[in-house]
């Protein structure tokens, strides 16, 4: 416990430590009055203390209720005189950029500073304030009490549902946008695609390698018999073959020659050029390649092709994130939580039966 204490001083804002934990405790003996005169001024609760505690009504109404203003400026002067200290150290730790930021930023501290009316109930923010500031300090811990967890739910619940709406409503507008044809697709091409250009015919080039060397040794098999099919296909249908393949004796060895013949020579200028394509030598070719495609789609103004692909990606994408944002993850959540402690009770009463047993 003692090396706790010592870290928390050690910190910066653990050096206020003791003000602040006397600070809170005056805030909240003035809050509590505060809130006891003001109901003691109604007539009725003063008539119920009259007639049950007609001892402490009379003490309450003559020596602190009728002089609660002068009670509560001594109040207000231990605060000012807190806030002028705090600011001075600001000033001289040079906390903000200017020296007069520490009164606005601090604004609720000086409104609640002020003797009258409602803001007196503004130093409830001084309380809050120094409560997350303890509570940075370690000194105290309410992440696990039931109303902070409850005040937390409904903030991300709230938060989360003002957001979804405002990027809801910004994304219909961006597919509005694209969908009447804005310049947003020629910016896209313009300033996103177009210094990507390199990076993007480098990259193709490489897929285009990998899918020589890799995929092509994968599937070599099928596509040799894809060939073989086809070449003896169109032998079959091939008429001067096929009178050849007529001729007695020496047709059918011929035609199945040739046949042959034309399967290894297709079959090895398609290996061959799959090699070369994946060859290391050949890089510098296949960038040459790439970078002529992309210059090709992104120069030929009058192909929109590309602008029709690029919107439509662009919309059904939108569409996509709109959907997920839509998904009320609260729910979900909170849904996960209750499969989570309905197992646990399950586990627990499997676990009850057994020890019964």
């Amino acid at each position: 416990m003692r090396v706790r204490i010592k870290d928390i001083l050690s910190k910066r804002e653990g050096k206020f430590l003791f003000v602040d934990l006397i600070m809170m405790g005056l805030l909240t003996i003035n809050l509590l009055l505060i809130l006891f005169d003001l109901t003691f001024s109604s007539l009725f609760i003063q008539d119920l203390f009259q007639r049950f505690t007609p001892g402490f009504f009379e003490f309450y109404n003559t020596h602190i209720h009728r002089d609660f203003l002068i009670i509560d400026i001594w109040f207000v002067t231990i605060f000012i005189i807190e806030l002028v200290i705090r600011w001075i150290i600001a000033i001289s730790n040079k906390t903000y950029h200017k020296w007069f930021f520490y009164p606005f930023i601090h604004w609720y501290d000086v409104l609640g500073c002020i003797p009258l009316g409602s803001f007196r109930f503004l130093r409830v923010l001084r309380v809050i304030g120094l409560t997350i500031r303890l509570q940075k300090l370690g000194v105290i811990d309410l992440t696990k009490t039931y109303v902070y967890s409850k005040v937390i739910k409904y903030l991300n619940i709230f938060t989360e549902e003002v957001s979804d709406r405002v990027v809801i409503h910004v994304l219909n507008g961006v597919q509005d946008e694209i969908k009447n044809g804005s310049p947003v697709l020629d910016r896209i091409l313009r300033d996103l695609v177009e210094p990507q250009k390199a990076i993007l015919a480098e990259w193709l080039s490489h897929r285009l390698q990998l899918v020589a060397s890799e995929a092509y040794h994968d599937h070599i098999i099928d596509l040799q018999a894809y060939l073989d099919a086809q070449i003896a296909s169109a032998i079959t249908h091939n008429p001067e073959l096929r009178n050849i393949s007529r001729i007695p004796i020496l047709g059918s060895v011929v035609t199945s020659n040739l046949e042959k013949t034309i399967s290894d020579m297709i079959n090895h200028v398609v290996d061959q050029s799959f090699q070369d394509l994946a060859s290391p030598q050949n890089k510098e070719i296949v960038d040459d390649i790439t970078r002529l495609v992309l210059d090709t789609f992104l120069t030929e103004e009058k192909d929109k092709k590309l602008g029709d692909i690029v919107r439509n990606i662009l919309v059904d994408s939108l569409e996509v994130v709109k959907g997920q944002v839509k998904i009320q993850q609260w729910k979900v959540h909170e849904q996960k939580e209750k499969e989570v402690k309905a197992k646990e009770k399950v586990d627990k009463l499997v676990e009850r039966q057994y020890d019964e047993s």
